[in-house]
């Protein structure tokens, strides 16, 4: 049985590999964990454009307390290439 996660964003709860995780490095900075193996509290997002867009509202509002220690300019990087990866599929 696979574990379940729940998307920052839309709150829906789904297999964990139907999402991306974003942890941060030491430099907390945002990195995506593709294999969804690093050793670090992370977050997860549905691979959906509209989940990727209403966390990119949230965070230039500043009107969310992530459970990550990260940059809000390097999770908005992280957001922006996780956007055009699906836009590119």
């Amino acid at each position: 049985m696979e574990p379940i996660r729940c998307c920052v964003a839309c709150k829906s709860r789904k297999n964990k590999k139907e999402f991306f995780r974003i942890v941060a490095d030491n430099n907390k900075n945002a990195i995506i964990d593709r294999k969804q193996n690093i050793n670090s509290r992370g977050l997860y997002i549905c691979k959906d454009i509209k989940c990727i867009t209403t966390l990119q509202k949230i965070i230039l509002k500043n009107r969310m307390k992530l459970k990550i220690d990260v940059e809000n300019d390097s999770m908005l990087e992280v957001l922006k290439e996780l956007g055009e990866e699906i836009w590119e599929n």
